[in-house]
């Protein structure tokens, strides 16, 4: 993964930029170059240099949100974590986070109550949670069927 340092760096700031922690944005990153083989909690520790509750911490940021998954392998106690790509488009969960963030930023017009640019601006981006609960599945439904064609 040395090979690999600078892209981690790179890929990991944009995420940084999305709300990741430092560390999450880092471990994401590793996992998502070390592919379906992923890696174990002491080899991260020992690439970041940085403490055993920080990989652990981003870690369960990371599978807590479905980001990131582990297995654990011929019953060895040590788990291999990696980055699940199909739970990152499953649609129950992506629906759940356009349904949770449009009620969000209603309820917030509602209770704010003051028709400013600051609400206009609430509104449109509310539109577009709206859109995205209805063209996801869509959008889904055809990308499944394009990389099936592929595959």
């Amino acid at each position: 993964m040395e090979q690999h340092r600078e892209r981690i760096e790179q890929h990991s700031g944009h995420l940084e930029h999305m709300g990741f922690t430092p560390v999450a944005a880092r471990v994401f990153t590793y996992l998502l170059l070390a592919g379906k083989e992923g890696a174990v909690f002491e080899d991260l520790v020992e690439y970041f240099q940085v403490s055993k509750s920080a990989v652990s911490n981003a870690l369960k940021m990371l599978t807590a949100s479905g980001m990131a998954s582990f297995r654990t392998v011929g019953g060895k106690r040590r788990r291999f974590f990696f980055v699940n790509m199909r739970s990152l488009f499953n649609e129950k969960e992506m629906t759940s986070r356009y349904q949770q963030f449009f009620t969000i930023l209603d309820d917030v017009r509602k209770a704010r109550g003051i028709q400013d640019q600051f609400d206009k601006e609430l509104g449109e981006v509310a539109i577009l949670y709206k859109m995205l609960l209805v063209e996801f599945p869509i959008i889904l439904e055809r990308w499944k069927r394009t990389i099936e064609l592929d595959g």
